[in-house]
């Protein structure tokens, strides 16, 4: 799977050896729901550009995460009678 993009991020922490753990989150609307994008992570400020980026590559112990909301995920997830019947019967 492949994610491009780019997503806003603040500084949560300042740890003692200068590094900067960063979270933040960008909404998508579209025409059937929301999608979000999580970003959390550590980076060393000399990784961050003189733009003020820094690579995903560059960010340690990184949680991206992709998240769907609304129909099209509500079409994906089983409801609670499927989630029933599969741990009665799994096959």
């Amino acid at each position: 799977n492949s994610l491009t993009g780019t997503v806003s991020v603040t500084v949560m922490r300042v740890f003692a050896n200068g590094n900067l753990e960063i979270g933040g989150q960008k909404k998508l609307t579209l025409t059937n729901g929301d999608e979000y994008v999580r970003v959390r992570g550590i980076v060393r400020p000399e990784d961050i550009s003189e733009d003020n980026v820094i690579l995903s590559s560059r960010i340690a112990d990184a949680q991206i995460i992709y998240i769907g909301a609304g129909q099209v995920n509500d079409s994906v997830n089983q409801g609670w009678l499927s989630q029933g019947l599969r741990a009665i019967s799994p096959f």
